[in-house]
């Protein structure tokens, strides 16, 4: 099976269900459609995209939208976070502080991933790498920095490794009462710190979060089928029935009964397609992939054979111009970060250093600052302040006047993550 599969379909409506293992992304290609989850229901419209994540019941309705469904297999992505399984990830209207510019430029590069999955043309090493690159933006773009209150603050890898394997430790005790003192125990932390922990981490309280999924555990099994009402609450470790139907109610505000009901009305009106025109019209009218060959991607692909065939690269410095392929006019479409997080990887696993040019004239567009200070933010949380240092960062002016406005971005982003190698290049040339 294919760790990330994508097909077309028209929906009108869906039954209640949920998926196992996977977590499934569903982007509207012409049409609207509501999905109804737990807590919420979620109307998305032609052009945007929502994800679905493991265990949730959802049911859909909607007027007969077309669109791409893409369920990926978290499991086979350990390589890039040890608990990605356990790991939730946000809808666009959930996140929190995240800037306007990167977000549409994030939701950009989903959708062309998930176009080029869906015609799967690629060798089978490039796809590799393109489904790890997903993955990974998911990850790190969409989940790690949503959950975070104060944006001065990020979760480190470790943290959030120790987060997931709380919520690894919940979901496979289900089926007991499970207090805090035996989280304490488990994970060797005081009541004090776990309190502060969970909170910053995830964003709520351990009573919160730990009734949250036992009442998606509690729609799994209503949906099921199989269990009566009181094997349903002992496999949540409720052996009180008026705790069980109480906890059900305040989220629903119904009996699990009256809502198990309301939501068999629902029935499968769907069907599967294979049609170009749907999906050419789309990529036509949204501009999707203009950009493919760039040499940001060339060069990625180069890297990658360098890894694979072991050449020896230690020490040769990697220069890249992430503008290059824009020409004189400011591309808005144009995805300058889009390999960014992987290149580095790649660089890191041949032991290359790399060297970043940014014309300046550029970054005097206050969009492509704060994408520029929120990729390099994301490397920081990603791989530490540290290795980030190792980078180096020209930001080369071609405007002797534009010295003071290059010199404070570098003071900024050295103030709010730390002090990187950011040099400022003159071209006594080109100067004016």
């Amino acid at each position: 099976m294919k760790r990330i599969d994508v097909g077309m379909m028209k929906v009108y409506s869906s039954k209640a269900h949920y998926h196992q293992d996977d977590l499934e992304i569903i982007l509207v290609l012409k049409g609207s459609l509501t999905i109804h989850k737990v807590q919420r229901h979620l109307t998305i419209h032609e052009g945007q995209f929502t994800f679905i994540n493991r265990f949730i019941v959802h049911s859909i309705e909607s007027d007969g939208a077309t669109i791409l469904s893409a369920k990926v297999r978290l499991s086979e992505f350990k390589d890039i976070f040890e608990k990605i399984e356990y790991v939730e990830f946000l809808n666009n209207d959930e996140i929190h502080e995240i800037e306007r510019p990167l977000k549409e430029r994030l939701n950009a590069i989903v959708v062309d991933l998930l176009i080029k999955f869906y015609y799967d043309q690629e060798e089978e090493k490039e796809r590799w790498l393109n489904e790890n690159n997903l993955v990974h933006l998911l990850f790190l773009s969409y989940q790690l920095i949503s959950h975070t209150k104060n944006q001065e603050e990020y979760p480190t890898y470790e943290l959030q490794l120790r987060y997931y394997s709380i919520v690894e430790y919940i979901m496979k005790h289900m089926d007991k009462k499970i207090e805090v003192e035996d989280i304490l125990q488990e994970f060797y932390m005081n009541r004090a710190y776990f309190s502060q922990f969970m909170k910053k981490i995830g964003g709520e309280g351990f009573k919160t979060f730990l009734s949250y999924r036992k009442l998606i555990h509690i729609l799994d099994q209503l949906i099921d089928d199989q269990l009566s009402m009181a094997e349903i609450a002992a496999s949540v470790g409720i052996l009180n029935m008026k705790s069980f139907y109480g906890l059900f109610k305040k989220y629903f505000d119904v009996s699990p009964m009256k809502w198990k009901e309301k939501t068999a009305l629902i029935q499968d009106h769907y069907q599967k397609i294979n049609e170009e025109q749907p999906l050419q019209d789309f990529i036509k009218k949204y501009h999707i992939d203009k950009h493919r060959d760039n040499t940001i991607y060339k060069l990625y692909k180069y890297l990658a054979i360098a890894k694979a065939n072991k050449i020896n690269m230690k020490g040769i410095d990697i220069v890249l111009n992430p503008y290059l392929d824009m020409g004189e006019e400011m591309d808005e479409d144009y995805q300058v970060y889009k390999f960014l997080d992987r290149l580095t990887q790649l660089t890191k696993s041949i032991d290359a250093h790399l060297k970043l040019i940014f014309p300046f004239h550029y970054l005097k567009e206050e969009s492509q600052k704060e994408l520029l200070f929120q990729a390099l933010r994301l490397q920081a949380l990603q791989n530490g302040v540290n290795e980030l240092k190792k980078w180096k960062i020209c930001f080369y002016i071609d405007r002797l006047y534009d010295y003071p406005d290059a010199l404070a971005l570098k003071e900024y982003i050295e103030k709010t993550i730390g002090t990187l190698n950011i040099q400022i290049a003159l071209d006594p040339f080109t100067t004016k």
